[in-house]
């Protein structure tokens, strides 16, 4: 009987989700702890759904897996494979499970620049601060990637050259992500999943996981 699942993941996925999943690491071997398998985090309902609801054909994405050098162990316990139908990771669940955590993590990112640009602090010390709160290193994932990402994502304020009141607010508009709408098509089963697949997806991540409301819950007031 399917007890837990080794879940392959990339290095940076794995520190953001020990953040927001409260999974300790485990000082001699640098592991996270198991994780119980739960719909009542994003994270979980996304894992629940590519587990349970397989794609086959011809969709692979092998590269995914060269790049996952982190496991999560997910423990089923409170969802017995044999009824609730869940199998083991393909290539197709690692990647698309990798690749909406990332997606959350680079959210969080762009809501994290946008609270804390001013005059009186650069975007370079924006990124490393953030990246020090995950415990982020450029062999996880490279400050330039997130740089580049902030740059093309995040549209902020224009800077005043003279200093006043209103120097450091946080303009209100902020700017959506352009995404694909996930299409359900009826042309065959296995196109449906991913379209349901995708639909998950973009219910999701309209509850972003909020980075800066656990800052200051677990350390108080946000950084200055």
């Amino acid at each position: 009987m399917l007890k837990t699942v080794e879940f392959p993941l990339k290095p940076h996925v794995r520190k953001y989700l020990s953040v927001h999943l409260r999974l300790a690491l485990h000082a001699d071997t640098n592991q996270m702890q198991p994780y119980v398998l739960s719909t009542s985090d994003q994270f979980g309902k996304m894992l629940y759904h590519l587990l349970r609801r397989q794609v086959k054909g011809r969709l692979h994405h092998t590269e995914s897996r060269e790049d996952c050098t982190q496991v999560l162990t997910v423990d089923l316990r409170n969802f017995p494979a044999y009824q609730f139908g869940l199998t083991q990771v393909t290539d197709y669940t690692i990647f698309h499970f990798n690749d909406f955590v990332d997606e959350n993590l680079r959210q969080s990112l762009y809501e994290w620049v946008r609270l804390f640009a001013s005059r009186r602090r650069t975007i370079k010390e924006i990124i490393t601060d953030f990246m020090a709160v995950y415990d982020l290193r450029e062999e996880d994932i490279q400050y330039e990637t997130l740089r580049k990402a902030v740059q093309r994502n995040v549209k902020l304020p224009p800077r005043k050259k003279r200093a006043d009141k209103s120097v450091g607010k946080m303009s209100q508009k902020t700017d959506e992500l352009s995404r694909k709408t996930g299409k359900m098509s009826h042309k065959s089963g296995e196109l449906s999943r991913q379209g349901q697949h995708r639909a998950v997806r973009e219910e999701l991540m309209q509850q972003p996981s909020s980075l800066i409301d656990f800052i200051r819950q677990q350390h108080g007031a946000p950084l200055q």
